[in-house]
């Protein structure tokens, strides 16, 4: 494609030099009418993509700046969720159903350590919960893991509220007394780290564009197919190239932009229209007759 001619002179200028070329394709009014039509269809929508192009989404202006986090506080919030997280898998797995893998420890010493576990992990989800989240990585991978590890603690708890102490593990109902509410506590915050998680990674993504790249390429390119054929679509013979030099020297001496007189000279009045109408700034209404 050729390049976009831009035209010379301030807006005022370039208005009159198209008044100009208006009148000088009145010899022909029914081809003028229709390249008319065609101009302010092409200048409607050349003029909402330009608005499209140039507005700030308000969800982004409104939206408080990111901040960002040093490698230091990414560090100690990764290794203060891990810790948490761990620490509640095993104060969960610890009574978790009867398999080869648990059958070897009694009750009591698995409760032991289930209790320990517990103690660590309340403190250092808590803080984890309480903390900023660094960023949207850590949001994801906090997430992520939260979200398996909550499952797995949440499916144990659920077990042994249902079957309590009545299972080939040998657990007395006292026993869970001090387990259940401390992993309840544990499985709830989390939810909470996985919401919270959650929350700060869909505000990194941000809202969704109005339109894709490339669908904004292939609507410029169309809009410059279209502005080229209706700056060539008229020719000018002898008389009519007199007479659009005629008036462009009318304006001249009316003292208009000399730099656009100039650049009207080596265009068509067709042309001038075309690229006028292609600006999508300019108000052409007054110049161009609407169809």
């Amino acid at each position: 494609m050729k390049p976009v001619t831009r035209l010379s002179g301030d807006d005022s200028a370039v208005r009159e030099v198209g008044a100009a070329a208006v009148k000088a394709l009145g010899a022909d009014p029914q081809a003028a009418s229709a390249l008319f039509s065609r101009l302010w269809k092409l200048h409607l929508r050349r003029a909402r993509f330009v608005t499209s192009a140039t507005a700030q989404p308000v969800s982004s202006s409104a939206a408080p700046p990111e901040r960002e986090s040093g490698a230091l506080y990414r560090t100690v919030w990764g290794v203060l969720l891990g810790i948490g997280l761990v620490a509640a898998l095993v104060q969960a797995v610890m009574l978790g159903p009867a398999d080869r893998r648990n059958s070897f420890m009694d009750p009591s010493t698995a409760l032991a350590v289930a209790l320990v576990a517990g103690v660590i992990a309340i403190p250092a989800l808590l803080i984890v919960l309480v903390l900023r989240v660094p960023d949207h990585k850590s949001a994801r991978t906090g997430e992520t893991l939260a979200v398996l590890v909550g499952l797995i603690c949440g499916g144990i708890l659920v077990f042994r509220l249902v079957v309590g102490g009545s299972d080939d593990r040998g657990f007395d109902p006292q026993d869970l007394v001090a387990w259940l509410p401390m992993t309840a506590v544990s499985v709830l915050l989390i939810i909470g780290i996985a919401v919270r998680s959650d929350l700060v990674r869909r505000r990194s993504v941000g809202p969704a564009p109005a339109g894709s790249a490339g669908a904004q390429t292939d609507s410029v390119r169309e809009m410059r197919r279209e502005a080229e054929w209706a700056a060539s679509s008229t020719r000018q013979d002898a008389t009519a190239k007199t007479d659009w030099l005629a008036r462009l020297d009318q304006l001249g001496e009316r003292g208009v932009d000399a730099d656009s007189v100039a650049q009207a000279r080596t265009m068509t009045p067709a042309a001038w229209l075309t690229w006028l109408a292609y600006d999508g700034e300019i108000d052409i209404a007054g110049v161009i007759p609407r169809p």
